[in-house]
């Protein structure tokens, strides 16, 4: 295993570690910290706190979406640290990619109750009935978050419809 020099090369650009070991059991720990925090969180919305409904489902879509992020980043994690081989550090570890993996969690969160509110504003949501809109919510984020890029990418190009570019007088702005 090689030790990593204080300075920033073209992999080493996240300088707070000493080895590629120090980072990816520092990663777990985060996954596994932010996992028991959202449970945390799911707990005090649907039991602790006297939320008003609608609020509820708002925070129930939000912690859907950071779920679903989770998950994609623990699958992530798993795939490049568990390949099948006795000692898990004795590969290349991309540690630049620590501050997109980091953010992940947070970032499908936002992208999955964004584009939640844009789909169900009274179109969908609202026919349901019953206590079950929060689970509902909760689910759809769920996918949404996981499958972010995804939902980026097709936003984008739902906006590039919308708002054509230009292209009249040889512009691409």
């Amino acid at each position: 295993m090689s030790q990593r020099n204080n300075t920033l090369g073209d992999d080493e650009v996240v300088p707070y570690f000493n080895s590629n070991a120090d980072q990816i059991k520092f990663e777990f720990s985060y996954l596994v910290s932010l996992f028991l925090f959202g449970c945390y969180l799911a707990y005090l919305f649907q039991f602790q706190l006297d939320l008003e409904y609608n609020n509820k489902i708002s925070l129930f879509s939000l912690l859907g979406g950071f779920f679903g992020g989770w998950v994609y980043d623990a699958k992530w994690f798993y795939r490049v640290t568990a390949r099948g081989k006795s000692n898990q550090y004795d590969f290349s570890w991309e540690s630049h990619k620590f501050y997109w993996r980091i953010s992940i969690p947070f970032l499908s969160a936002l992208v999955a109750f964004c584009s939640y509110t844009i789909v169900s504003p009274d179109a969908f949501i609202s026919t349901l009935k019953g206590h079950g809109k929060a689970k509902i919510a909760f689910s759809i984020c769920f996918i949404l978050g996981y499958f972010s890029d995804l939902v980026l990418s097709r936003l984008a190009a739902w906006a590039e419809k919308l708002l054509p570019k230009n292209t009249a007088r040889g512009n691409d702005d």
